[in-house]
């Protein structure tokens, strides 16, 4: 298996180098490039999220727990902050961190084994699809490409999640013995089999997530034209 700093190198190089040529190629702006670069690289550590001592875990939580705050701070405030929205906004980060880290991530700890559900293409679809669905919901009015930047962002994280899969299986290949190890194929995996009741939760979500996701044609559509495809 990969260690972390392979993980985190290698995902962020593959998405840097996929970002760039997205720039190169005028479908993205550099801001949206950079954006881009940081969840493929995020996504290069997710799999690694269902180990309980893993630095991956504890730097995918934190961030997830800021991007709650900080998208329910949007949310429940306004521009012109009264005494009630400040007493909220010292006081939602706070809740919002004890829920966080005494509640969802022991449910988290408890309902996944290392190289369960969350080593499998079905997971990284459902991290692709929710990462869609929370970008298009901070960028819907703002941002008039906001479906393409979506989709794209959802693509990233399930490519370095990809990625992820791809090197724990190259991992797994002594080729200094020409062996193959044991842990050979518990990585890149449909699903978790061994747990079918998880496996169907995911699926319902991702198929919920799907259905409210943006069109996603006007994306393809533009990812298919690489005229200015350009190499400087």
């Amino acid at each position: 298996m990969a260690n972390f700093s392979t993980h985190l190198n290698v995902a962020a190089l593959a998405s840097g180098v996929t970002s760039a040529a997205l720039l190169s190629a005028n479908h993205i702006e550099l801001n949206t490039a950079l954006w881009l670069w940081f969840l493929g690289t995020i996504g290069g550590l997710l799999p690694d999220i269902d180990s309980d001592n893993s630095t991956s875990l504890d730097i995918i939580f934190n961030l997830f727990t800021i991007c709650i705050v900080l998208l329910s701070i949007r949310y429940f405030t306004s521009d012109a902050i009264d005494e009630r929205q400040f007493l909220l906004l010292i006081g939602l980060p706070v809740v919002i961190h004890l829920f966080m880290k005494f509640g969802i991530r022991n449910v988290f700890e408890w309902q996944t084994i290392h190289r369960g559900i969350c080593h499998s293409l079905l997971f990284l679809l459902f991290c692709g699809l929710l990462t869609t669905n929370i970008t298009c919901f901070i960028l819907s009015d703002d941002v008039k490409s906001w479906d393409h930047i979506a989709w794209l962002s959802g693509a990233f994280v399930f490519a370095g999640g990809i990625v992820h899969l791809l090197l724990d299986e190259i991992y797994s290949v002594d080729l200094a013995n020409v062996r193959i190890k044991r842990s050979f194929g518990s990585a890149l995996k449909l699903t978790d089999f061994s747990n079918l009741p998880l496996s169907a939760v995911f699926i319902i979500a991702s198929g919920i997530l799907f259905w409210f996701a943006p069109p996603i044609e006007s994306t393809i559509s533009a990812l298919s034209d690489w005229r200015f495809f350009k190499l400087w």
